[in-house]
């Protein structure tokens, strides 16, 4: 049999509630017992005060028990009696529930229980010349509901209200937390949404108006920041294999055309060996693109380590700017030089390099003809500062927060078609390795400013 489980609503309105009458009761009946002890105490008190205070109306006047007309025998719940020999009551009446005889015991307050009764009995003896027979007695009843009348209402009155107190601190409770944990069943309705339909683009949108931005608001808020990342990282990733797939097909396309082409068709060896080298180019260009992706790939798992050196980065600066000096020339682009030398850094010498190459050869891409490329390198305020300028086609601004995506090519026009669009990927990835930050200014058809900053080996 399938065991019963309570909501965690239903559990913690129902600890609220025992918890709650727990306390009101022990309360409650801590000061109800301070109150009966202080009562059954100055009954106690009262009772000797009031025999002792009848003694003045009881004298001996030669030899003989003579008793003032104006002895009060009953005085606010104490009935006072004077007592002879043989247990003979002189004046005063038993109160009510008292049946049998008492025994007289001088000067001691005595509990008397008699016929489901409680009483609280003083006696005090009085002598005289014929006989010690004579005694005053104080009688008064014993507890609460005698002593105070009021305090007995009052018990009544919390047994009754208890039930009541009950029921409204149960509904109290429940309606604070079915309201706290609503939520909780967006939440829940959300979450079983996006697992039923794989719906990524729901969330859970909590108004803050409607409801308190308690712990569960802030949770159901991360959550919906979680989903923005998921959603973003699902639609990268979609992204990044359409694009991958696009990219290795093309190349793919050619290999398969020339192979065909060199079987079928080649009637002479220059037609086959230029076929070959057709299928040789667009081998490298897949290759290529494989290594990057499987770098950026590595890097994203985290499964790439820099091997940092204390280097000298204006030398590798200008090795970049070298290797990239032929394909500038063929296009009558001039490379400007602004680097500081001697400059020592912690870097990964081989990242390091590709980010400079990556930097140059797309400033090159996208230059003017005829134009600049700036390469500037310098230490400024305990950081390293590198920054590559160009005079080419700029960027627009809706593409600047896209040139950081794979594949993402700004200008279908001006694509290289050996570029696949990871470079700048790459840039940012060996930036952020390093502990750096990377920005880009752009103006289209102005030109564009890429800045760099790298902290200090003692920052990383």
């Amino acid at each position: 049999m399938k065991q019963k489980r309570f909501s965690i609503k239903t559990r913690v309105t129902t600890w609220y509630v025992f918890f709650l009458v727990l306390l009101v009761s022990m309360v409650f009946f801590s000061l109800l017992y301070m109150s009966n002890r202080l009562i059954q105490n100055n009954t106690k008190s009262d009772l000797v005060t009031v025999v002792k205070n009848s003694l003045r109306d009881v004298f001996i006047e030669g030899g003989k028990l003579e008793i003032d007309d104006d002895m009060v025998s009953y005085w606010d719940g104490i009935y006072v009696l004077i007592y002879q020999e043989n247990n003979f009551i002189v004046t005063g009446e038993l109160p009510e529930g008292i049946t049998q005889e008492i025994p007289f015991v001088a000067d001691q307050v005595r509990r008397i229980e008699d016929s489901k009764k409680t009483f609280y009995v003083y006696d005090h003896p009085i002598s005289t010349a014929d006989s010690d027979d004579v005694w005053i007695r104080g009688i008064t009843r014993a507890g609460m509901a005698a002593a105070d009348p009021g305090a007995a209402f009052m018990l009544k009155l919390f047994l009754i209200c208890l039930p009541i107190l009950i029921l409204f601190a149960a509904l109290g409770g429940y309606s604070i937390t079915k309201r706290a944990f609503r939520p909780v069943s967006q939440i829940t309705e959300t979450a079983r949404d996006i697992a039923d339909r794989t719906d990524l683009s729901q969330r859970i949108g909590l108004d803050p108006k409607g409801y308190s931005k308690d712990e569960i608001y802030h949770l159901a808020s991360i959550f919906d920041k979680m989903l923005n990342r998921l959603e973003s990282s699902f639609e990268a990733e979609k992204q990044f294999s359409n694009d991958a797939s696009h990219e290795l097909r093309t190349p793919l396309s050619v290999i398969i055309a020339q192979c065909e082409y060199a079987l079928k068709k080649a009637d002479t060896l220059e037609e086959a060996q230029a076929a070959l080298e057709v299928i040789l180019g667009q081998s490298k260009k897949m290759s290529a693109l494989i290594s990057q992706l499987l770098t950026l790939a590595r890097a994203d798992q985290g499964a790439i380590k820099l091997q940092l050196e204390e280097l000298c980065v204006s030398d590798l600066t200008c090795m970049a700017a070298l290797e990239q000096e032929n394909v500038a020339a063929h296009r009558g682009i001039e490379i400007q030089q602004e680097i500081d030398p001697d400059i020592m850094w912690q870097v990964d010498e081989t990242m390091f390099l590709r980010l400079w190459m990556n930097l140059i050869s797309n400033s090159i891409k996208y230059g003017k003809d005829g134009g600049f490329v700036r390469i500037v390198l310098r230490q400024e305020n305990g950081q390293l500062l590198g920054k590559v300028v160009d005079d080419g086609i700029g960027i627009s601004p809706e593409d600047l927060p896209k040139i950081w995506d794979r594949f993402y090519q700004a200008n279908p026009s001006r694509n290289d078609e050996n570029s696949a669009g990871l470079g700048l990927s790459m840039v940012k990835w060996i930036i952020s390795a390093h502990g750096g930050r990377i920005s880009v200014k752009s103006v289209l058809n102005e030109g564009s400013e890429f800045t760099f900053l790298l902290p200090s080996d003692s920052d990383l």
